[in-house]
């Protein structure tokens, strides 16, 4: 029988899909279909997982490291070029007061859709309650999910002479409503470990305990501004947290006695917040390093004839560093971030 698609000349290996090529713009997404894939991104695509716990997307695979499989059942999958856009945000003030969820909003120019969640943080001091005995390997910790809409506490414990001596929160997470369980799980290794228990409470009651993004928008080139209102609480302020690819640099100082090659890269400073929730904060952003070949007029470093090598990712515009031997003064620059246009490649397995 002759398909739309066999009519258009395409292979039906593709599993109905017009073609393996996808170019995602800033700020598009798409659903990967169900099947078995080998995907490969030009490094600023993300491959997402949806949490049904925290109820958003969540980075997964090796981004720009490698081809990933993806084994999709065509609706918690999906391709995201996240560049330009709010993709989270931290907490630099959790507030007081609130008793139920404030509004959170950025400038309509973004278009990203943010969402606070009150509350329920499992407290950083968690209670060895039977330290067990031979263990050889530290056992898994693991914690009860919050009710949907809630953020997953995680963490892991030590060892002293075999026994469980403590237990480390590694994210509070947020929302929960009861004292969640601990769980003390055996490394597949370990035979010999038993009778390890630990006990947790709550903290961070009617403050904000974590800010997501249920919408990334649309790229914008500054960093939205974030307002928190409503909820019966005060104080609450948080930063948005960006997916910037530099495209350029602009020289800020021009310096003098460049000799030879010269490269021009960014560094991002690690984001203090409060809480801890590293996995919806500066997980979300792979972050690495943007490398651009500088252009060089006389001895004195130039805008004109820059090359860019890779663009990087930062969760916020990164300071610029010139790097190059100079016997004068130093050069500096200045970034703006940006959104760029990348390609997938879709292969079925």
């Amino acid at each position: 029988m002759t398909t739309i698609f066999g009519a258009l000349g395409v292979t039906p290996s593709l599993r109905g899909q017009p073609t393996n090529i996808w170019t995602l713009q800033a700020g598009n997404a798409r659903l990967i279909p169900a099947g078995t894939w080998l995907i490969s991104t030009g490094g600023y695509i993300s491959i997402q997982e949806y949490d049904a716990i925290a109820q958003i997307w969540r980075p997964i695979g090796n981004h720009a490291t490698g081809p990933d499989y993806i084994n999709s059942d065509g609706v918690n999958y999906r391709l995201a070029n996240q560049t330009g856009c709010v993709v989270g945000a931290y907490l630099t003030n959790a507030g007081t007061g609130y008793t139920s969820a404030p509004t959170v909003t950025v400038p309509s120019s973004s278009g990203a859709v943010l969402k606070a969640i009150v509350g329920g943080l499992v407290n950083t001091s968690v209670t060895v309650v039977n330290a067990g005995t031979s263990y050889v390997y530290p056992p898994i910790v693991a914690f009860d999910a919050p009710p949907a809409g809630g953020i997953q506490a995680t963490g892991y414990c030590t060892l002293s002479s075999g026994t469980v001596s403590t237990v480390t929160v590694t994210n509070q997470g947020a929302g929960y409503t009861n004292n969640p369980n601990v769980y003390l799980i055996n490394d597949s290794r370990d035979t010999t470990g038993s009778g390890a228990t630990a006990t947790a409470t709550l903290t961070g009651s009617q403050t904000i305990g974590a800010i997501v993004v249920t919408d990334f928008g649309s790229p914008v080139s500054a960093v939205p501004a974030i307002t928190i209102s409503g909820g019966a609480g005060s104080s609450g302020a948080a930063t948005a947290l960006m997916a910037y690819v530099i495209s350029s640099y602009t020289v800020t100082s021009a310096g003098s006695g460049y000799v030879g090659n010269v490269l021009v890269t960014g560094f991002a400073a690690p984001i203090s917040a409060s809480g801890t929730n590293p996995a919806i904060q500066t997980s979300l952003v792979k972050q690495r390093q943007c490398w651009i070949a500088a252009s060089i007029n006389s001895t004195a470093l130039t805008a004109t004839g820059q090359t860019v090598y890779d663009g990087g990712i930062f969760p916020v515009v990164p300071t610029g560093y010139v790097m190059g031997w100079s016997n004068g003064s130093a050069a500096q620059v200045s970034f703006t971030g940006s959104g760029t246009t990348d390609t997938a490649v879709i292969l079925p397995v």
